[in-house]
């Protein structure tokens, strides 16, 4: 169920998200279709994706 599936951004150094909330649309079979991830400025991001109460974080480096 899309509600029960989410995904954001952040930036832990600086302790800020990102400036729109990003849309999350079910495509069937298990798979997601995550839209209006903007990063607005380079330095380690961390995406955090929600799903039935489950919560895993992956860190990136944008230059």
């Amino acid at each position: 169920m899309p509600a029960m599936v989410s995904v954001d951004a952040w930036m832990p150094e600086h302790r800020h998200g990102m400036n729109y909330k990003a849309s999350v649309t079910a495509l069937g079979g298990g798979r997601f279709r995550a839209q209006g991830l903007l990063f607005h400025m380079p330095g380690r991001w961390e995406l955090v994706f929600e799903a039935r109460g489950e919560r895993l974080a992956h860190s990136l480096r944008l230059e």
